[in-house]
């Protein structure tokens, strides 16, 4: 029998209401779910009639109805199983008993009693055991009310761990939820570690929905040599909708007290963040060293599709703060912090940008130019002159200052035209391409003794031409179908030699000669150099697709062939030059399923010379199972011969055990400097990791040629507890432990990365 009554009570006050955002872990390993009825799957969630089927019901003066045997109560989307059940329609109200089973589509629960009044939209349930069913999560209440506003537990236990785990536990006399807040009260809550209480909490407060709410989060504990004892405990305040900001009090063993604030905000036209850091005094510094701060602001403003302004500005106190504090907003071997300030408009026919530019250089590093300020232009598309010919334009004017070099100041306008006849096919690309560059300097000298050129023009013509094919042909890849494709290009580029010794350097470097950098119009960055060229580049690529797509293998590799020898002048800088006959390959290669091989090499044909190398295996099983071995080398960095070996890896030693460890040495001064091992337990309800690393600590204030033989190594240790499903557990996954020393682990580069 099935009666349909035209009535809207509140059986899902779970659908909308989760006691806490519990850890979503893999059923088999953690719980196993409640199966729902089959009568759950066909329920709709816009349907707002109640319906009750059973084996018998009876009515009495059409006033109340007694429902016996096989109950079933559904609205919207949930369902209610019971013995026996009745309905009054005098006082409005259901009640059923008998021992029930309450379903929606996240959560069971299973009670001694159900009672609920229709017109007052609130129910109630004794004896209360709970459990979701898409994620861990279980508890019990003494007894559940709930109403359109509110759910309240008394007497109340919730946990993550399965049946017949009591790993741990929240107690507490009485837990109130309220829906439209987004969060939940606990009061007189014990937490308990295999029924033993560990912490008595008078009050909490927790999240059940992606609302904020100001509050203390977990704190952070460390331990290193550098800092002694390490101990952060954040405060999040909740300001309004788009803005917050969070107080972090440190403690350091060693240096003292600290404050971290961090405040972020966010609008329709406007975005930023802003990050302070203050240590009045550092007890491992003498008295007369001051305060020690670190502060940060990034911003970004689009007042109209067309105009965008951006702002991200770092300043620290002295040179030796990221290496010995560390922050949050940037890594502890950083050598220099990015000052810039842009205002840029994106027209339908020319792109403009206003920009400051300046950089802080941490350590004995030479201080670079700043640029104050820098106008930009250039033409938005290019200009179609005739039929398949298309002309365009950059112009720049520059004012830079640096006052501990030897030109203090300089001022720079550049002019470049150009015009290009590109023709693409999916078979033939090809384009000529023909730019003139003019460039005027204003120079002043710091000494008025240097033999400095106060002003220098430098008119340079270039011309272009790239040609590239691309063929392809289907391939038995080791008795797979496969896809090889075969990607020739050469390039002819012409430059004539300038003389350019009386020209500072102001945005200037050199730039890596990779396979890709080959091809490249300019060896530098900036406009202070253009490299003379009278050369041709050869390049060719190969690569396999299975099918679907997958790039299996790729091999690139590309030289440069003067046809007329470079001139340098004599007192021009050497390590600028670009007269190297370069030679650059690449290899990626997926060997098998979870095997992949990576190298590049840089070759100096005319030195006879290898500049640089790099190279990688890795083996990934899972995010749990992984290896890497790789090496780098380098001629020269910053003057200094760069060789280092490493290997990382981590492998699960048992269901709940994972291991961890990387170790990084120095091949050219025969020296370890980043080495690290951690070790993890991890169950469906609590997880605990230990991390041991011992690595090198930074020392700007050393000399350059004597800061890799100098640097002294510092050890740290660092515990971390987690209850899953209370609180923040982002962060403890096997990847988030390999990123944590100086060289994180890296998958190699591949096009379906």
């Amino acid at each position: 029998m099935k009666h349909g009554l035209a009535v809207g009570f509140l059986l899902c006050f779970f659908a909308t209401s989760s006691l806490v955002h519990a850890e979503t872990v893999p059923a088999a390993i953690c719980y196993i779910p409640a199966q729902p009825p089959p009568a759950l799957a066909r329920l709709d969630a816009n349907d707002t009639t109640v319906s009750i089927t059973s084996d018998m019901v009876s009515l009495s003066e059409n006033q109340r109805a007694q429902f016996n045997g096989n109950v079933e109560i559904s609205y919207r989307d949930t369902l209610l199983l019971a013995p026996r059940a009745n309905f009054s329609s005098t006082t409005n109200t259901m009640n059923a008993d008998g021992g029930l089973d309450y379903f929606n589509s996240t959560l069971q629960v299973s009670s001694s009693r159900f009672s609920a009044n229709l017109q007052q939209n609130n129910a109630r349930l004794d004896d209360a055991s709970y459990q979701f069913l898409t994620q861990a999560g279980r508890g019990f209440a003494k007894q559940l009310t709930a109403s359109e506003q509110q759910v309240l537990l008394s007497e109340a236990l919730f946990t993550t761990c399965p049946n017949n785990d009591s790993s741990w536990a929240l107690h507490a006399s009485e837990i109130n939820i309220e829906a439209e807040e987004g969060w939940g009260e606990a009061r007189h809550a014990v937490f308990k570690i295999k029924d033993v209480p560990v912490l008595y909490l008078p009050y909490i407060t927790f999240p059940v929905n992606e609302q904020r709410r100001s509050g203390v989060l977990l704190p952070k504990v460390g331990s290193s040599q550098k800092l002694g004892l390490d101990v952060e405990l954040p405060y999040y305040f909740n300001l309004a909708p788009n803005y917050d900001m969070t107080l972090t009090p440190r403690y350091m063993s060693k240096r003292g007290a600290q404050l971290k604030s961090e405040f972020r905000y966010l609008s329709a036209e406007d975005q930023g963040n802003l990050q302070l850091e203050y240590l009045h005094s550092d007890n491992e510094k003498p008295d007369n060293f001051g305060a020690r701060y670190l502060a940060h602001l990034s911003h970004l403003s689009d007042f109209t599709p067309e105009l965008r302004a951006y702002v991200d500005y770092t300043d620290v106190s002295d040179d030796a703060y990221l290496s010995e504090l560390g922050s949050d907003y940037t890594n502890q071997s950083d050598t220099q912090l990015l000052r810039e300030a842009a205002l840029s408009y994106y027209g339908e026919q020319v792109n403009s940008q206003l920009r400051v530019q300046g950089f802080e250089i941490l350590g004995n590093y030479n201080k670079s130019y700043s640029a104050l300020p820098e106008l930009a232009l250039s033409s938005a598309k290019p200009l179609a002159l005739l039929p398949g010919v298309n002309f365009s334009w950059q112009a720049q004017y520059a004012h830079f200052r640096n006052q501990q070099a030897d030109i203090n100041y300089a001022n720079r306008v550049h002019l470049e035209p150009s015009i290009a006849f590109p023709f693409v096919t999916p078979a033939v690309e090809f384009t000529a391409e023909a730019s003139l560059l003019y460039t005027y300097y204003q120079q002043n000298a710091a000494n008025i003794d240097n033999d400095i050129a106060t002003s220098v023009s430098r008119t340079v013509p270039k011309l272009r031409l790239h040609s590239r094919l691309n063929f392809e042909r289907e391939y038995d890849w080791f008795g797979e179908p496969a896809l090889q494709t075969f990607e020739p290009q050469i390039q002819y580029l012409y430059i004539p030699y300038r003389d350019q010794s009386d020209i500072g350097l102001y945005d200037t470097t050199r730039l890596q000669d990779d396979y890709y950098g080959l091809f490249r119009i300019n060896r530098y960055s900036g406009i202070d150099r253009i490299n003379e060229a009278n050369q041709l580049t050869v390049g060719w690529t190969s690569r396999f697709y299975d099918n679907v797509d997958n790039e299996l293998f790729r091999f690139s590799l590309g030289q440069i062939f003067f046809l007329e020898e470079p001139t340098i002048a004599s007192d021009e800088i050497d390590d600028l030059s670009s007269t190297e006959s370069m030679l650059a390959a690449e290899l990626i290669w997926h060997w098998f399923h979870k095997w992949y091989f990576s190298t590049a090499v840089q070759y100096d044909v005319d030195s006879d010379e290898v500049m640089k190398t790099s190279a990688s295996l890795d083996y990934r099983a899972s995010d749990k199972s992984l290896f890497q071995l790789n090496h780098r080398y380098s001629r020269a960095v910053s003057g200094l011969e760069i060789q280092q070996l490493g290997m990382v890896g981590t492998t699960q030693v048992a269901q709940n055990w994972q291991l961890v460890a990387s170790y990084y040495r120095d091949l050219t001064n025969h020296r370890m400097i980043d080495v690290s091992f951690g070790a993890q337990y991890e169950s469906c309800c609590w997880a605990l990791r230990l991390i041991a690393k011992r690595q090198v600590l930074t020392d700007l204030e050393l000399p350059i040629d004597n800061f890799t033989q100098a640097s002294q190594l510092d050890t740290s240790i660092g515990i971390q507890f987690v209850l899953k499903g209370f609180g923040d557990s982002a962060g403890f996954g096997v990847t988030d432990m390999l990123s944590n020393g100086i060289f994180s682990y890296r998958r190699p580069y591949l096009l379906t990365n």
